[in-house]
């Protein structure tokens, strides 16, 4: 998965997801809607076809910083839920 970087501004961000479906966008997008420095966080895919769906953030803080750590978040999720799942 590729990024390009739209919009790359200190507190707003507009990143293209190359090559991806809408989820990993849609999971940075749950973590940060409840973070009370955001603004505005939404994913936008502009047409069926084109597989670039885009992350937009607007924020009072560092966009960077707060999408990093939505994404190590998003790690420590999915290292719980690796762990709860029963071994065969």
């Amino acid at each position: 998965m590729k990024l390009n970087f739209v919009e790359d501004e200190a507190k707003s961000a507009v990143i293209e997801f190359i090559d991806a479906d809408r989820s990993v966008p849609e999971m940075i997008k749950s973590k940060l809607i409840d973070n009370k420095d955001v603004e505005f966080v939404g994913v936008v895919k502009e047409h069926p076809d084109i597989n670039k769906p885009k992350l937009i953030v607007k924020s009072t803080k560092n966009v960077r910083t707060l999408i990093l750590k939505a994404v190590e978040e998003l790690q420590e999720d999915i290292k719980d839920l690796a762990s709860s799942l029963p071994k065969k």
